[in-house]
């Protein structure tokens, strides 16, 4: 599993610099978070939108979408990747714009709706090993988004979903008749597959 539990790293993300703390998914080195934070614009995140950041871990979907004016609820299972979010909110001063809760999936956000869910989710199946490894695999977290995404979206709402080629997830998603998935964006970077998709319930859609 490529993360070192010793070191404090700096990142650079849509040109602003970003910290690592050990233990912490590190979205930019491993390109996925920054992937995925690439796609928000001022369309796909007008400003006032509200979004979540689910499985936030550094803070780089958080603070992109901050950016661009939106008001962001930053979630993870790991208390490091909520601290890390944290002191990256409050280094670029965004602190009035990003809240961070500590929690599992949607469970810190039960009854609230969202304009625009990021996800940048575990691409493997099987039981995590530390706190850390919960960024990597899971049980069961991917298919208790794609059952209980419709109930987190505002009408009109949509995710914004990253996954890899590597990962043995994506048929969850596929293959989900209550929403309606495009892809938005991808990318080929040789040893794997990069595509964000666009997912919206079937109703909204």
């Amino acid at each position: 599993m490529p993360r070192d539990d010793k070191v404090i790293r700096v990142r650079t993300v849509h040109g602003a610099p970003l910290v690592v703390l050990p233990g912490v998914f590190d979205g930019a080195r491993l390109r996925t978070g920054a992937f995925l934070a690439d796609t928000l614009n001022a369309v796909t995140c007008p400003p006032g939108t509200r979004a979540l950041d689910l499985g936030t871990g550094s803070g780089i979907g958080a603070m992109v979408a901050a950016r661009y004016g939106a008001r962001v609820i930053a979630t993870d299972i790991n208390p490091e990747a909520v601290r890390c979010a944290q002191i990256n909110a409050l280094a670029h001063h965004l602190e009035d714009r990003i809240e961070t809760r500590l929690g599992d999936l949607f469970e810190p956000v039960r009854g609230e709706r969202f304009d625009l869910i990021l996800f940048n989710p575990p691409y493997f199946r099987g039981r995590p090993r530390d706190l850390p490894d919960h960024a990597w695999r899971s049980p069961d977290a991917f298919d208790r988004f794609v059952r209980e995404l419709p109930a987190h979206l505002t009408p009109g709402g949509r995710a914004l979903v990253v996954l890899s080629s590597d990962g043995d997830i994506a048929p969850a998603l596929l293959s989900a008749t209550h929403l309606a998935v495009r892809v938005l964006r991808e990318r080929d970077l040789f040893n794997e597959i990069l595509t964000v998709y666009d997912v919206r319930a079937v109703s909204a859609a």
